[in-house]
């Protein structure tokens, strides 16, 4: 019976015992900073991920942007510098000379017509002639003195040479017509042309060319 009491006494001792305390296993100090310290490292890592990958984001459109112009722009250019060298390949110069000036002449004139000419003074001609008395009289060698009066009309005939040697003014426009490619400077434009060429091709497939070359010398506000 002694027994007994005694299970009953230790039974209600644990039954009227208050409970115990869990205990929890204690970190220590150092290793409860380096827990905090790598938490803050991580979020301040996420963070300035996140803002990197915004900026690339914002700078990537960006750069989509500003390559997509300079790619219009360097194509314009590059289609705008190829036109001109066609053009001056093709073009001709075309202008109107004008021309002042005296023109030497040195010439054989041939005459020959017949005509009439009016003595403007008196003429006196010293001609010798035959005079034949008649009947058997004989001849007589003389020479007769003529006098020509003024005025008097003499038809002859004019056949001779002149010599010209003069001058005569010259007035006038020449005009001028002369292709480019058949001057000197024709196989230099070649040559200018081919080196774009070789500068342009590695290039060609990055740049956007427009449809139509544009025309500085028309403005830029009219440019396409």
């Amino acid at each position: 019976m002694a027994a007994q009491h005694e299970n009953l006494d230790t039974i209600q001792a644990e039954t009227t015992a208050p409970p115990r305390k869990k205990r929890y296993a204690r970190i220590a100090p150092l290793y409860k900073a380096m827990i905090w310290t790598s938490f803050i490292l991580n979020m301040l890592l996420f963070i300035v991920a996140g803002v990197l990958i915004g900026m690339l984001i914002t700078q990537g459109r960006q750069f989509n942007n500003t390559a997509g112009s300079i790619q219009a722009f360097a194509g314009s250019n590059v289609a705008e510098l190829e036109d001109v060298i066609d053009k001056l390949q093709n073009a001709t110069i075309v202008y109107t000379v004008p021309l002042e000036t005296r023109l030497p002449i040195s010439i054989d004139v041939p005459i020959k017509q017949s005509t009439v000419v009016t003595l403007t003074d008196t003429v006196d001609l010293s001609v010798p002639a035959g005079i034949l008395f008649p009947g058997g009289g004989g001849n007589l060698n003389a020479t007769v003195n003529i006098q020509l009066p003024t005025g008097l009309q003499l038809p002859i005939d004019l056949d001779t040479t002149v010599p010209l040697n003069t001058s005569v003014p010259v007035a006038l426009d020449v005009p001028v017509n002369i292709p480019l490619a058949e001057t000197e400077l024709g196989p230099q434009f070649e040559r200018l042309g081919a080196i774009v060429d070789r500068l342009v091709a590695p290039a060609e497939p990055f740049l956007q060319r427009p449809d139509v070359p544009p025309d500085s010398s028309q403005g830029a506000s009219e440019q396409p």
